[in-house]
């Protein structure tokens, strides 16, 4: 599972059935799980290019857990009330309502909202379906050459990694143009990148470094601010904007929300979903559809004591 199989490299911008992009600082996440879905994380059987670098994990607790609060714990007050009512059927509205709210201080017409839930392999859910979610999406843009989402993902994979390197091996192999990391008070880390795309097939993009910027035909050039929250060791949020532009000057110029505002987005205590339970049929660490032929392994119970 890499993140790099950059089929679904962006959230959804990016998403694609292709091995590992070697290029890209996102080295091995658990995306690759998922199925495409349209936009947002899941990518028809590929992977979500985010950034998982190797080494310790950030440890905040698990949402909507029980585990003692710890200093690197993401849960605030204002969340945990959050999580405490949580309805899975009121996320579509919640999350139109959070982000338009963010975004439509700069954009004038987000248009309409296309939200979905995915589960553990990102097989789009039936309402039914959505308590079990392990990703939540909603998007504005379609296929425009303009577009903006919001994904919320548990998957353990993309929580890890050691921050402080995580923008250092990015800028340095080029992958990212733009980035920085800022670990809050309350335990949320909030990376910040920009990066270059292209049009991949499948209806997905692959990174271009910055080295190879100018050997990318402009008409083939796509930008994106994206902004990831890892708010615990398994709760990750994008938010992003992705545009078609022929140069890294003109994407700077076309981009309409501030990154500050994505960030809010991202860190905003309604933008959250509780952990899914493990499934004990596929053996999966979330729901899997039934008859989806998937499995991760098995759970064994443990041994009583004595």
């Amino acid at each position: 599972m890499t993140e790099h199989d950059l089929t679904t490299l962006v959230r959804d911008h990016v998403r694609s059935d292709e091995p590992p992009f070697t290029l890209t600082p996102d080295a091995a996440i658990s995306r690759g799980r998922r199925t495409s879905r349209t936009r947002r994380l899941v990518a028809g059987g590929a992977t979500l290019a985010v950034l998982a670098v190797g080494g310790a994990a950030v440890g905040p607790q698990v949402l909507g857990s029980d585990a003692p609060r710890g200093e690197s714990t993401a849960i605030d007050p204002a969340t945990s009330a959050f999580l405490a009512d949580y309805d899975a059927s009121q996320m579509p509205r919640i999350l139109e309502e959070e982000s338009r709210a963010v975004l439509e201080r700069s954009v004038d017409d987000l248009g309409p909202a296309t939200f979905e839930a995915g589960d553990n392999q990102g097989a789009p859910l039936a309402e039914k379906w959505w308590d079990r979610a392990s990703g939540m999406s909603v998007s504005y843009g379609g296929d425009s050459e303009h577009r903006f989402a919001v994904d919320l993902a548990h998957a353990r994979g993309e929580a890890e990694g050691d921050v402080r390197t995580y923008c250092e091996h990015g800028l340095a192999d080029g992958s990212y143009l733009e980035c920085s990391v800022d670990v809050r008070d309350d335990g949320a880390v909030v990376i910040t990148n920009l990066w270059a795309l292209r049009p991949f097939q499948g209806g997905g993009f692959m990174v271009v470094t910055a080295d190879e910027l100018a050997t990318v035909a402009p008409d083939r050039l796509w930008f994106e601010h994206r902004v990831k929250v890892i708010k615990s060791e398994t709760f990750v949020t994008y938010v992003s904007e992705t545009l078609k532009a022929p140069s890294l000057d003109a994407a700077e110029a076309a981009f309409e929300v501030p990154v500050a505002d994505l960030a809010e987005l991202g860190t905003d205590p309604q933008v959250v979903m509780p952990a899914p339970e493990p499934d004990p049929v596929s053996g999966c660490p979330g729901f899997v559809l039934p008859d989806s032929g998937v499995t991760c392994g098995t759970f064994e119970e443990p041994t009583p004591a004595g």
